[in-house]
């Protein structure tokens, strides 16, 4: 029997998921932030854990441990403040070795976008400016003398992504303490409005540019079709679970791996187990070091091979995302639903910012639909199926979403924001 490393679900998907995944389309935060976990991306939660977040999220209630904050659509950046200096990192290397003002300043002095250029080094001016006014004290009790970093976003009038929010605003998120060396091993939500609140009592909270601020906490109603909508989803929920005859308790990782065995077995169902469990470690898990391709080739006959490495070229990709779909879809609607119950977002003229997304989305897809090529349209196309699935234009709200904290594991509900990202993607770069 060949010997391979057998991965669980859990150790695959954590709350920083792999982003070359096969067929994974998650978006990444960016930088050193890494990325921010959607429900059906973690794993190791159970079906009845599905079943409270549903019911609290239609019911206004998604503050299990703390409140529900917006997810902003701006630029990422780490600030911390060793021996008085301001420092900043982008990415996971400069949270061991993070760089000053003029480090920030020289990273994107050739940047090819002025808009991005600005965004940052205006932004870390202001920064700088205002850590700066801190007591050494409040300087040591917040960043630990370099090793913890504010997390934060940064939302700049002159350089917009999907949503124009019309204000400059640096938004702290939280704190992320690391060991010294750039491993992330804690992280605290409470200093984002600890600090915020001490620079504004000492007016140091408002910069050339920009204005800091805490999380923006969102406002959550009870859905006013509550009734319908709980049994809907549950109704939903249900139908996964009893699939593979699975239990409330029963982790979600079970349900995956039950569908994977299922669709090895159904296409390769002639071939050795050692071989089946290797494939399942790779298309499900991408564990592709389980069994390398040699080794297989080896175990099976040639024509068993090739049609392993077909699938693997060409269909693994699409059965990653099959596998996945319902539950993607089933929280992306939830978010349509908890996100049009919400209200307190960041943009300044939010009813204003929706309509220009709706129009745009309108417009813009048609011109595709008119003058695009057949790849570019199929790409347009298939978006538009999924904000269908999910809710539809209508439900298009000027914000990436909600952040909330469950079980000391921070999640996030994006509703629509995934497709229109993509389709504006495609509207802009044609990709």
């Amino acid at each position: 029997m060949v010997k391979m490393k057998i991965l669980s679900y859990i150790e695959f998907i954590t709350e920083r998921a792999n982003p070359n995944t096969i067929g994974s389309d998650l978006v990444l935060e960016g930088g050193a932030a890494g990325h921010m976990a959607h429900p059906f991306d973690d794993k190791s939660l159970t079906f009845g854990d599905f079943k409270k977040m549903v019911e609290a999220g239609l019911s206004g209630e998604l503050n299990f441990e703390e409140d529900p904050t917006e997810k902003t659509d701006g630029q990422n950046i780490f600030a911390t403040v060793k021996d008085g200096v301001t420092m900043f990192a982008r990415n996971a290397g400069q949270l061991r070795n993070p760089i000053d003002l003029r480090g920030i300043t020289d990273m994107f002095a050739a940047h090819p976008s002025e808009s991005v250029r600005q965004t940052f080094t205006l932004a870390a001016n202001d920064l700088a400016s205002a850590l700066s006014r801190l007591k050494p004290a409040q300087q040591e009790a917040i960043f630990n003398n370099g090793t913890s970093f504010m997390n934060m976003e940064l939302i700049y009038s002159g350089n917009s992504n999907v949503i124009n929010y019309d204000r400059d605003v640096i938004q702290f998120h939280g704190v992320k303490h690391t060991d010294g060396n750039g491993n992330i091993i804690g992280e605290d939500s409470r200093p984002a409005r600890e600090l915020a609140k001490i620079l504004n009592d000492i007016n140091a909270h408002i910069g050339k540019v920009f204005t800091i601020i805490p999380p923006q906490a969102l406002m959550l109603r009870r859905h006013q079709d509550f009734s319908a909508k709980l049994p809907y989803f549950m109704n939903k929920i249900e139908a996964l679970r009893s699939r593979y005859g699975l239990s409330d308790s029963d982790e979600v990782s079970r349900y995956h791996e039950m569908w994977w065995r299922e669709e090895i077995d159904k296409s390769f169902p002639n071939l050795p187990q050692d071989v089946k469990e290797a494939l399942l470690q790779r298309w499900a898990y991408n564990n592709k070091g389980a069994m390398d391709f040699r080794t297989m080739g080896k175990m099976i006959e040639t024509l068993d091979m090739n049609k392993v490495k077909q699938y693997d070229k060409m269909d693994a990709g699409k059965k990653y995302k099959e596998n996945i779909r319902p539950f993607e879809d089933l929280f992306l609607e939830l978010g349509s639903e908890v996100l049009k119950n919400a209200s307190n977002f960041l943009a300044a003229s939010p009813d204003k910012e929706m309509q220009r997304l709706h129009n745009q989305i309108r417009t813009e897809a048609d011109k595709i639909r008119l003058n695009g090529d057949e790849k570019q349209i199929a790409k347009v196309e298939a978006e538009l199926d999924r904000l269908a699935r999910i809710g539809g234009i209508e439900s298009i709200i000027p914000s990436e979403g909600l952040v909330f904290k469950y079980n000391g594991k921070i999640y996030k509900l994006t509703g629509t924001f995934a497709a229109i990202n993509q389709l504006m993607g495609i509207i802009k770069y044609g990709r």
